[in-house]
């Protein structure tokens, strides 16, 4: 079976990791430099068709849970409440964003203008659907949203358009990440910010909950970064890494500020 290359140092020697599913969806471990993606992806039509934000709103692609009665399940229920956390920790994070003048980006925007008011706020939405219902929001405060794939989108601005960029939720599900955060290093200003949040891969939770962990979720999720692989990958594009829940030993999230230096 021919699996993909590394997406972040372009290694061509995967190693199956015990939480694949099948060969359907095999998820692999790089052996130079450790990431782990899934081997095979969906590709960007799919990703829309089969796979996007609307059909997960509608209750699809929701993820394996442990049974009720098991000890597993008895601990999942008793530690939603990080759930609440990791929420509240997110609306504190995007506080940095009230204080921006300029342009700011939003990829994977979905169907919603989550910029607060100050800066112009622009967005890229594969999602013909979600981009049409969300470009109005964005329009009438002099951006828009582009329909395309980020690593083309991007390709619509000039470089150092940019004071910052949201990646909320978005890295995980991107087939080239490497390839998107450096045309976002590209478009941001020195000393702009990129804000990413993804699926923490090396949580506590994830190695107390096994296949059950709420970040597994093929086919929609390719990329499973841990502190280390995202800082990697950071490095390699010229981004400084500074990850701003790193106190957190219940969150299941990496939520990182990646500065492009002056």
């Amino acid at each position: 079976m021919h699996l993909r290359d590394c997406p972040i140092c372009l290694g061509s020697e995967p190693r199956m990791l015990q939480f694949s599913t099948g060969t359907e969806w095999p998820l692999v471990a790089c052996a130079s430099c450790g990431f782990v993606y899934l081997g095979r992806v969906p590709g960007y039509r799919s990703q829309v068709e089969d796979y996007g934000w609307e059909r997960i709103a509608r209750g699809g692609n929701k993820r394996p849970k442990p049974p009720a009665k098991s000890l597993l399940g008895r601990i999942s229920a008793a530690t939603n409440w990080r759930m609440g956390i990791a929420r509240m920790r997110e609306r504190r994070r995007r506080s940095p964003l009230s204080g921006t003048t300029g342009n700011v980006l939003d990829i994977g925007c979905c169907n919603g203008c989550g910029i607060p008011p100050g800066p112009t706020p622009f967005g890229i939405e594969i999602s013909a659907v979600l981009a049409a219902h969300g470009r109005p929001l964005f329009e009438a405060r002099g951006g828009t949203v582009i329909c395309a794939p980020a690593v083309e989108g991007l390709d619509a601005f000039e470089d150092g358009f940019f004071s910052a960029v949201l990646l909320r939720s978005y890295l995980e599900h991107e087939e080239r990440p490497r390839a998107v955060l450096e045309k976002v290093f590209a478009r941001l200003k020195a000393g702009g910010i990129a804000f990413v949040r993804v699926p923490d891969y090396g949580s506590i939770n994830r190695r107390l909950f096994g296949r059950s962990w709420c970040g597994f979720r093929f086919p929609d999720h390719v990329n499973y970064f841990s502190d280390a692989t995202l800082r990697d990958l950071a490095r390699r594009v010229g981004l400084r890494y500074r990850r701003t829940n790193w106190y957190s030993i219940f969150d299941d999230n990496l939520i990182v500020e990646l500065t492009k230096p002056h």
